[in-house]
């Protein structure tokens, strides 16, 4: 894992004491100092204050109110709250990490940059998949043109979320939660923009087909895409695994071979090339390339969701602002994502 960053210590609130927060916690404390803690559940806002010796509010207004010295604010809750959260975080000088999706809309997404642009302010998305290392091969032999031309892109998302992890949750309304694409697979429409730029939708077919009742949206889906350069993918992706989160994976198929970051979680690496020019490329990515990165996937009790790398997405944030390093995303990106969920959520 990441080493420990030295002083200037940088002082973090947390909003929202659900599954992901102990993680992003523990990351707080490696880099920084928590601060404070909100949730507008008493219970679970006192249990991580005096889990961790910090004040404990159960609304903004409250941590806003109190004098308490803040440098970030890390915003953990419903989706469908980052927005008018971050905008508040922001209208009160702070910067801003925000868990995907930064946002559901466009226009949430423009007023974000507007309060940000006013108060001289960062906003840190989230995206801790771009540091997985198969993702970072991919990532760099697309970079170096090494495939030759892009035939084909698969990405197939197959995993389990049980009836009990929407039963009284925010989780599967359309208002709070957004769709699967939102919570479960924005991080592969994030990374199919970040290799491919500007994707569209061509056709899209929707079912609920194991969650009737339970959300207001699809439980699976099957998507063609098409991005820079004609670049065409098939995306098909699910919740309705009956056990275990099965495979979450993008295929490229190019003229020079085959390169896959497949697994459960873009954790495994495979390739396939008779080509010796690609065949070179690869042994030396895979050498030159760090390959400290924490092993498994975050771990939610009765599920398991993406890879653990949060601590590389702290170890960017703390780079950006002490040492103005560009942090390793930007808001234009994550625009881009949330545009072309919402473009493929207009064809339901």
């Amino acid at each position: 894992m990441g080493n420990t960053i030295m002083n200037p210590l940088l002082h973090f609130a947390m909003i929202g004491c659900g599954r992901i927060a102990a993680e992003h916690i523990r990351q707080i404390i490696r880099v920084g100092k928590l601060v404070a803690v909100v949730d507008i559940d008493s219970l679970k806002a006192e249990q991580y204050g005096l889990l961790n010796g910090v004040p404990f509010f159960t609304n903004t207004a409250q941590l806003y109110s109190s004098g308490i010295h803040i440098d970030i604010v890390v915003i953990a809750t419903p989706n469908g709250l980052h927005s008018i959260q971050a905008i508040e975080a922001l209208e009160n000088g702070y910067h801003v990490l925000v868990e995907k999706p930064v946002a559901l809309t466009i226009s949430d997404i423009s007023l974000m940059q507007t309060a940000a642009d006013k108060a001289g302010k960062n906003i840190f998305t989230v995206m801790q998949n771009r540091f997985n290392l198969p993702v970072q091969l991919m990532k760099a032999l697309l970079d170096k043109h090494a495939l030759g031309k892009i035939q084909q892109v698969l990405v197939k998302c197959f995993w389990h979320r049980p009836a009990s992890y929407y039963t009284n949750s925010w989780h599967g309304s359309l208002a709070l939660d957004g769709g699967v694409l939102f919570t479960q697979y924005s991080h592969f429409i994030d990374l199919l923009c970040w290799f491919f730029g500007k994707g569209k939708l061509i056709e899209a077919s929707f079912n609920n087909r194991l969650h009737k009742g339970l959300i207001e949206f699809e439980d699976e889906g099957n998507l063609q895409l098409v991005f820079d350069h004609a670049i065409r993918v098939q995306m098909e992706y699910s919740i309705n695994e009956p056990y275990v989160n099965k495979e979450g994976s993008i295929t490229i198929i190019g003229e020079k071979g085959i390169i896959k970051a497949g697994g459960a979680y873009l954790n495994e690496w495979e390739h396939t090339t008779n080509d010796s020019a690609l065949k070179d490329s690869i042994a030396l990515l895979q050498k030159n390339i760090l390959s400290d990165f924490e092993v498994g996937p975050n771990d939610y009790g009765n599920y398991q969701g993406s890879m653990r790398n949060h601590y590389k997405v702290y170890d960017s944030l703390v780079q950006s602002l002490q040492h103005q390093v560009p942090y390793y995303t930007n808001i234009a990106e994550a625009k881009n994502t949330i545009e072309l969920i919402n473009l493929i959520y207009q064809a339901r």
